[in-house]
This record gives C-alpha cells, structure tokens and sequence, in this order.
C-alpha cells in the first residue's frame, strides 16, 4: 500500500483541481485548447465514470453544492472523530454561521485519472489514422504470409484497445510489458537488418542494364522497404506502449524516448531518397532509355540542320522532326515516372501518431495545464512556451 501511495503522491503534488461557479464569459486561447465531450470520456470505461460523476455534480448541484478548493491560509481544518473526513461550516440565508455543516470527502478522482483520461482520449483521436497505416501493412502481410509479424501487430493492437481498460491493474501492465519488450527488441534488430540489406543492393549495379533488370531490381527493393517500414511501425508502436505499461512520464525520458524514434525515422527517409535517386538514374540510363534518348536526339539535330539549308527549311520537315525529338524525350521522362511510381508508396515513415502521442503526454503531464469544464465538454488549456 505504501508503495502505491508513493506512486501517486509525486504525480497529484503537480495539481491543484478547483471548481469555481458557473462563469458567463471565458476567453479561452482557442489556438492552445483541446475540447473533449464528457460522453467521450465515458467512452473510456467503466474506470473513468467518477471522472464524469463529479464534474456533472459540480455543475448540477443545488444549494451551493459543488466541488471546492479549500485555501486555509495556513490553518488546519477541523476534522471529525475516528473519521478521516474534513467538516466546515455552513452560512444560513439569515447570515448566521454554524446551523449546518458539511462534510468535505476526498475527490472521487485524482489529478492521475484527469491525467489518463486526456492522454487516451489524445490516443483515440488519431486511432484512425493508425488504423488506416495499419490496414495497408496487413495487406502486404497477407501477400507475404509472414504469420509472426502478422501476430506482433495484432498483438500492439489488442494492448492498446484494452489498456484504457486495465490501466490501474498492476498485473496486466506486467504481463503486456514483457510482450511489448520482446516486440520492440525484435523490430530494432529489424530495422538494422532491412537497412543492411537495401544498402547492399545499391551496391550491386550493372554499368549496362535493361528495363527488365531496373524492374527486378525495383520489385525487391520495393519489398525491402515494405519490411523496414513495417519493422520501423512496430518499433515506434511498440515504444510508446511501453511508455504506457511503465507509466514514466518523466520529462527526459520521453524526450530521449520520441527523439530515438524520430532519429530511425529520418535514417529511414534518408535511405529512401539515395534509393530513388539512384532507381531514377538506373531508369534513365537503361539500355532502352538509351535507345530513346538518342533517337530524341538525333531527331531535334537533323530538324536544326534542316532548317538551315534554305530551300527546304520552307517546308514543315525540320519542324516534325524538332516536335518528335520533344515528344521523345518526354515519353522517356514518362516511362521513369511511370516505373518508379509504385516506390513512391514505400516514401512513408508510418510513424508520426506514435511520435505525437508521446509529446502530447509531455505536454499534459509536465507543463502547467487548467482543465475546465461545463454541462457537455471538457477544456484542457496548456500553457507550454
């Protein structure tokens, strides 16, 4: 019990939670503010109910009934008998103090659960745009039939729809850790093997090469960089799940955690410019290509050397000759488009909601932030620099 109590203590110190009555005007910086709807935060689970509970007490309340922050000024409340409740004094309509009392109890919800409840909800959010990153993976996973990779994914998925469930049971943190630690461990392995890979095949180029060649050559790089993709996804998925099962929000450690992702991201999106580039050359200078342009060019001199003898520079033959050089070189700037459009799929890093996931719970946790509420929504207002 100990233990726990110095678990949350730390994390409830950075907060003050106060209930002022219903104000008509508030300006809020709008640029700075996330608006959450209370039926959302229900939406979370049956662990999040008190959450709602007391801001709906607050806001319904009668007689002046509502949640308050006690400011003693450096007295000591009165506290009643073999109880661990505080009582105050009521004011009656005539103005006399003591004909009531009412009984202060601990809030129904820490700054911890307001903490979780606006980290998930961020998560949700953009759970969306990691389904839809996720669907297109599973469809190469399909063609490829690798039931592993297939069960790790589907793995990192279940933990993160069942953790708004289970985020206050110590057992299921521990067990889903360790699966997430197998996970992230094997994928950073992956991610080394994948660049070693593709940078081994830019090594390996023919000086002469057919279209046939550049196209074998493209397919399995393609593939290369769907696994280092798809290596990369999991690695940054599975980092920030574990920095939800250790609940370690401290600030130099979610930094580190978000720049580490960032770094294999930019390593990923370097990797793919030196290949493109170089498909893009291998493209150009294949042996049809070469067929192509010299026939573009050969086309625009004859046109220029024609329109130089005078008797027939007065007919249209320099000029179609010129106009099919043109035409040339363009259906061969075509043709390397046309072959490298399916690697532009690849150019994605997948990674992005998990980066801005784990800054957002930066943000709320570390930085000064007011939660404000009424009938229908939630208000987070942060004060970042």
């Amino acid at each position: 019990m100990k233990n726990e109590l110095d678990t949350i203590n730390p994390i409830q110190s950075l907060a003050n939670i106060e209930y002022y009555p219903a104000i008509q005007d508030v300006n809020l910086p709008m640029g700075k503010t996330t608006k959450i709807p209370l039926n959302q935060i229900n939406n979370l689970g049956i662990a999040f109910q008190p959450l709602t509970t007391v801001i709906q007490t607050a806001i319904n309340g009668t007689g002046g009934s509502g949640i308050y922050f006690v400011n003693t000024h450096g007295k000591s409340m009165f506290q009643k008998a073999g109880s661990s409740e505080f009582i105050g004094s009521l004011q009656s309509a005539s103005g006399q103090v003591g004909e009531g009392q009412a009984t202060m109890t601990t809030l129904a919800c820490d700054p911890t659960m307001l903490f979780m409840a606006m980290a998930l909800m961020n998560i949700e959010k953009k759970l969306d745009k990691i389904q839809e990153i996720q669907q297109e993976l599973l469809e190469f996973l399909a063609i490829k039939e690798t039931a592993k990779l297939k069960g790790n994914l589907n793995t990192l998925t279940d933990i993160l729809n069942n953790y708004k469930f289970n985020w206050t049971n110590e057992k299921y943190k521990t067990n889903k850790h360790i699966l997430v630690q197998d996970i992230r461990k094997e994928s950073e392995q992956n991610i080394l093997l994948y660049r070693d890979l593709i940078a081994k095949k830019h090594i390996t180029s023919s000086l002469l090469h057919s279209d046939q060649e550049v196209g074998r050559k493209l397919k399995k790089l393609e593939s290369l960089f769907k696994d280092y993709q798809l290596a990369l996804y999991l690695y940054a998925f599975s980092t920030f799940l574990e920095v939800l099962l250790l609940e370690n929000f401290d600030p130099q450690y979610l930094n580190s955690t978000s720049r580490r992702i960032e770094e294999y991201s930019l390593k990923y999106r370097e990797l793919y410019t030196q290949t493109y580039n170089l498909l893009e050359r291998s493209s150009n200078t294949s042996i049809q290509s070469g067929l192509l342009s010299g026939i573009s060019a050969t086309s625009k001199i004859m046109g220029k050397a024609i329109a130089k003898v005078p008797v027939i520079s007065k007919s249209q033959i320099d000029e179609n000759l010129i106009e099919a050089g043109k035409k040339l070189e363009l259906h061969t700037s075509n043709r390397t488009i046309k072959t490298l459009d399916k690697f532009v799929d690849v150019q994605n890093t997948v990674v992005t909601p998990f980066i801005e996931n784990i800054k957002t719970i930066n943000i709320l946790h570390n930085t000064a932030t007011e939660y404000l509420f009424d009938k229908e929504n939630l208000y987070i207002c942060q004060h970042t620099e």
